[in-house]
């Protein structure tokens, strides 16, 4: 818990309203991931496998225009932080070298609308139901 505590002093954002979708609480349960430290290392800047936000290079033209200039989600995520507007996206995948699985933390910025969603990639566009966390 300390260490948690820890991290999160040193966030990089808010997460606002935070919610789970039903998939990705069952896959969670299932197998062992703690959502709620996933969704730490999303607020201190570490990505998952889009990388961290320490490694984050942005022209000053990536930085004016961040969305029209780049699709690299690294740089992108960097400019909604920046800005504090637009998507802050996290990937993680499973722990099991044996499963494919991605953990997705979305992050809508939007000053007091700031929401994060945490989903499985098959519920991203669906109509998953979303359980406050």
């Amino acid at each position: 818990m300390r260490l948690q505590l820890e991290a999160m002093m040193n966030k990089r954002f808010s997460l606002g309203r935070t919610f789970i979708t039903q998939g990705a609480m069952t896959y969670c349960e299932d197998n062992n991931i703690d959502y709620v430290e996933l969704t730490i290392r999303h607020t201190v800047g570490d990505f998952g496998t889009i990388g961290h936000l320490d490694n984050a290079q942005l022209t000053r033209a990536e930085r004016l225009h961040g969305p029209y200039l780049t699709y690299d989600g690294l740089k992108l995520n960097a400019v909604a932080i920046l800005d504090k507007q637009g998507i802050v996206l996290s990937i993680y995948q499973s722990p099991s070298p044996m499963d494919d699985t991605q953990i997705w933390i979305e992050t809508q910025l939007a000053d007091d609308k700031t929401y994060t969603t945490i989903s499985l990639p098959s519920e991203y566009l669906g109509t998953a139901t979303h359980i406050p966390v």
